[in-house]
C-alpha cells in the first residue's frame, strides 16, 4: 500500500502537549524549571475552560491537532470554543480569555525551553527515514489481519519535541498523528516506527461503517487497542520487534495507553483478537464486541 505521510514540526503543538500532560501529571525526568514556568499558567488554563464548562477531554482533542493548522491565538480559541461549546461561544469573553492564556502559555513555554524553535526541526530526519525504509513493510503485513481499504490513503504527521520520553496519539478527527520526535528508539524493544504505524492504523476507525455504533468518547481507547495486536504482528514479520518478546500488556505501558491495569486490558484484547481471528466477524461487528467488552471489565 503507498500511504502518503505529509510531515511537519510545530513548537505551538509542542507547548500544548507539553500543557496536556502537565494538567495530567508530571512526567519524569522533566527539569523542575519546566515545570515551575509552566504549571502557573497550565492550571490558569484549566480553571478558564471549567468556568466556561469546557470538558478537557473535547479540549484536547480539538486544540492539539488544530494547533498544527491554526497558529493565530485567537482564531484557535474560537474554532474549540465553537467545536466544544457551539457558535454562540466563538466569540466574546471566554475567547478573548483563552486567547490570552494561550499568548501567556506559548511564552512559558519558550521561556522554559528557549531552543525549542530551532531544535525541533532537526528531529524530522531520523523518524522520517526510518519509516521510508521500515513503514511500507510494516503496512502489508498490517494489511493482512486488516479488512481491506481500513488504511487511510494519506495521513498528516505532526511532530513535537519530546516531554514525555515517547509518546504519540491519532487524531482521528483530523486525520493526523501526533509524535514526540526522539532522536532514538526509547523502547529499542518496541521501534518507534511500530508505533507511527499503529498510530496510522487507527486513523480510519472514526468512518461510520466502523464506528457507528461506538460512542464518540470511548471510540479512541478502542481503536488504540483494536489495532495493537495487529501492529506486534506486522512488526515481528518485518523484524523490528523480535518474536514473541514484546507482550500485549508491555506494548500497552511502553505506549502509555493506559496509566495501569495493563495485564488486565491486554487479557481482555488478546480474548477478543483470538476469538476475531477464529470467526473472522465484520469487523463493525467485532470493534462493537470489544467496545461492549471493556465496557464490561470497567462496569466489573
Amino acid at each position: 500500500m503507498n500511504l502518503e505521510v505529509r510531515w511537519q514540526e510545530s513548537t505551538w503543538t509542542s507547548c500544548l502537549h507539553a500543557a496536556q500532560i502537565l494538567s495530567e501529571q508530571r512526567p519524569p525526568g522533566v527539569p523542575d524549571v519546566v515545570v515551575e514556568t509552566m504549571q502557573p499558567v497550565v492550571d490558569q488554563l484549566i480553571n478558564v475552560l471549567k468556568t466556561a464548562g469546557v470538558p478537557l477531554k473535547p479540549f484536547w482533542r480539538h486544540a492539539l491537532p488544530l494547533s498544527a493548522q491554526l497558529t493565530g491565538k485567537h482564531e484557535l480559541a474560537g474554532v474549540i470554543l465553537r467545536k466544544t461549546r457551539g457558535l454562540e461561544y466563538e466569540s466574546g469573553g471566554t475567547a478573548e480569555h483563552l486567547t490570552a492564556i494561550f499568548t501567556d502559555l506559548s511564552h512559558a513555554y519558550h521561556t522554559a525551553m528557549p531552543k525549542a524553535e530551532e531544535e525541533l526541526p532537526l528531529r524530522r530526519r531520523p523518524l522520517r527515514e526510518a519509516w521510508e525504509a521500515r513503514g511500507p513493510g510494516l503496512l502489508y503485513f498490517l494489511q493482512r489481519v486488516l479488512p481491506e481499504a481500513f488504511l487511510p490513503e494519506s495521513a498528516d504527521v505532526i511532530l513535537i519535541l519530546p516531554f514525555s520520553g515517547g509518546r504519540g496519539t491519532a487524531h482521528l478527527d483530523y486525520n493526523s498523528v501526533r509524535v514526540e520526535a526522539v532522536l532514538y528508539d526509547p523502547y529499542p524493544q518496541l521501534p518507534e516506527v511500530a508505533r507511527l504505524g499503529w498510530l496510522f492504523s487507527q486513523l480510519n476507525l472514526d468512518l461510520p461503517k466502523y464506528s457507528e455504533n461506538i460512542a464518540r468518547d470511548r471510540l479512541p481507547m478502542v481503536a488504540r487497542l483494536a489495532t495493537l495486536p495487529g501492529i506486534l504482528y506486522a512488526a515481528e514479520e518485518v523484524e523490528l520487534v523480535r518474536p514473541g518478546t514484546v507482550s500485549l500488556a508491555e506494548a500497552l505501558k511502553l505506549w502509555q495507553v493506559t496509566r495501569e491495569g495493563h495485564e488486565a486490558l491486554a487479557e481482555v484484547v488478546q480474548q477478543w483478537w483470538q476469538v476475531q481471528e477464529t470467526r473472522q466477524a465484520a469487523w463493525p461487528v467485532a470493534l462493537t464486541a470489544l467496545d461492549r467488552m471493556l465496557g464490561e471489565r470497567n462496569s466489573g
